[in-house]
């Protein structure tokens, strides 16, 4: 494909040459966010924790930190096949799971758009989406959930033309989500039901749904006869059992009841004692819809309003697969609202999946518009459209504030510290790399910041930013000695303090 081709309005790529370009370019795109971030992320340190477990204890060991080590494992076998460090691993093992996804991405596109022109057009948007280029340099399990999740819909579309090499596909897909994220259980058991509302007699609808099941009866016995061979296989992935924990409706709605009437007498007035459930259903409703809203890009919900309401182009007005990806979001959408009357909190990347099916339901009308503005050399949209691709990368790949402080005061500490010495801090990104450079070091990590402890210890490592500065004001340090600080421009320190009672 020359790239001068690219320029002509009749430019058409092949499928095989929009999947290469969008690998590419992602891979490329997870580099420099790796290059340009410069901490591992909190949850990066309990994988790479679990990892270095499950080399020196096996899953026992694993488990212990956390009870679903798929994730770790990949990244310890990827470590011992190539040599490089766990974190080094960690991190090309997520750019190869989001090369994956972003391809998937381009699949599912290829399904639901016209022609390839208008794909291409797609990737460019997948590429700049703002929400997963902020993702590209974690280091977590759910970029392989949602990679295989999205293969998973892909070949679910594609069954639609029956065909028992695509039900053994979605399910691969699925299982391997499964084993990510335990949420993959849900669109196993749930997506299939979509066939019921199709255009069809339920015979033939419940032999698709039997097709799309086919493999989970052998993968269930499979998976019963390891557990009870290997007790260790139980524990390691015992997580399973929270998805009833879920489904227990009784628990959940005591719990939010409780939790409404706190609010009902400790907030409201003597004259409304009533309105704690409403007030508190409303108000996880609106954080789940504020996640939804602000995580799909105010440049590309704005773009999309306006392809609504321009005067170009014509529009067709039901995209394929329109009805099965929207009935995938009320799925993920499920899935998100229980969680967060569950947990009472929620994390955007929590969400990716079901705002990826916004995203997509978003894509045909906006690949439309700006193909109809290419052929018609429309260079006012053309120009706008432009400034809303490179928003993303920009916005994701640019650091305001350097973080890199933090590291350098876990290196220095790790350097200088005596061998045999007894180290405490708060901070779980400091406690990880003094123990990955350091193992000698005797540091004990303290996340919940109990201040009588750090009498007992040699040397405190302490981490004190400025919009929480508490800590600092809390903290009696007279019988301490700063030996080595370091900050960042917003004013964000770090400290190695010795203990000068423990010298004396």
């Amino acid at each position: 494909m020359p790239i001068t081709q690219i320029f002509k309005a009749d430019f058409s790529p092949k499928l095989i040459e929009i999947r290469l370009f969008t690998a590419i370019v992602s891979l490329l795109f997870s580099l420099i966010a790796f290059g340009v971030d410069e901490l591992i992320n909190s949850d990066g340190v309990l994988y790479m924790n679990m990892a270095r477990a499950f080399l020196n204890e096996g899953l026992l060991g694993s488990a212990q930190l956390f009870n679903w080590p798929f994730f770790s494992i990949l990244v310890s076998a990827f470590h011992l096949l190539t040599g490089f460090s766990l974190e080094t691993s960690g991190e090309l093992v997520n750019i190869i799971l989001f090369v994956l996804f972003t391809d998937a991405l381009i699949l599912i596109c290829s399904k639901i758009l016209p022609n390839n022109q208008q794909l291409f057009i797609a990737a460019l948007f997948i590429l700049g989406f703002t929400l997963l280029n902020d993702y590209r340099a974690y280091l977590f399990r759910d970029m392989g959930y949602w990679a295989f999740t999205a293969y998973g819909l892909y070949a679910f579309i594609r069954f639609q033309k029956t065909s028992w090499l695509l039900a053994f596909a979605w399910q691969v897909a699925v299982f391997l989500s499964i084993l990510f994220r335990i949420e993959g259980v849900v669109i196993l058991l749930a997506l299939p039901f979509f066939l019921l509302g199709t255009n069809q007699n339920l015979k033939t609808a419940f032999q698709q749904i039997a097709m799309l099941w086919s493999t989970v009866i052998v993968f269930t016995a499979i998976a019963i006869s390891i557990a009870l061979s290997q007790t260790s296989f139980v524990i390691a992935f015992s997580k399973i059992s929270e998805v009833l924990t879920y489904i227990d409706f009784p628990t959940l709605i005591n719990n939010f009841l409780a939790k409404s009437e706190i609010i009902n007498s400790q907030v409201m007035s003597d004259f409304d004692k009533d309105s704690g459930s409403l007030i508190l259903a409303s108000g996880l409703l609106v954080m789940m819809l504020e996640k939804i809203f602000t995580a799909l890009s105010i440049p590309y919900i704005i773009f999309y309003i306006y392809t609504r309401y321009s005067k170009y182009g014509e529009f067709n007005s039901e995209a394929n697969y329109r009805k099965l990806i929207l009935f995938f979001v009320a799925i993920n959408f499920l899935i998100l609202l229980i969680f967060v009357f569950k947990q009472y909190f929620l994390s955007t990347r929590y969400a990716v999946m079901l705002i990826t099916g916004l995203f997509i339901l978003m894509l045909p009308r906006i690949c439309q518009f700006v193909e109809n503005a290419w052929q018609h050399k429309r260079k006012g949209i053309l120009a706008f459209t432009v400034l809303v691709l490179i928003a993303g990368p920009i916005d994701s790949f640019t650091v305001s504030v350097s973080k890199a402080y933090i590291k350098d005061v876990a290196m220095w500490a790790a350097d200088n510290l005596p061998d045999d010495s007894s180290v405490i801090t708060f901070d779980v990104i400091s406690h990880y790399y003094i123990h990955d450079k350091a193992p000698e070091i005797d540091i004990t990590l303290d996340t919940k910041g109990n201040l009588q402890n750090i009498k007992n210890y040699e040397y405190l490592v302490l981490v004190i930013k400025r919009r929480n500065s508490e800590l600092a004001e809390k903290l009696t340090l007279k019988d301490f000695e700063i030996i080595y600080k370091t900050a960042n421009s917003r004013g964000d320190r770090a400290l190695v303090l010795r203990n000068q009672q423990q010298d004396s």
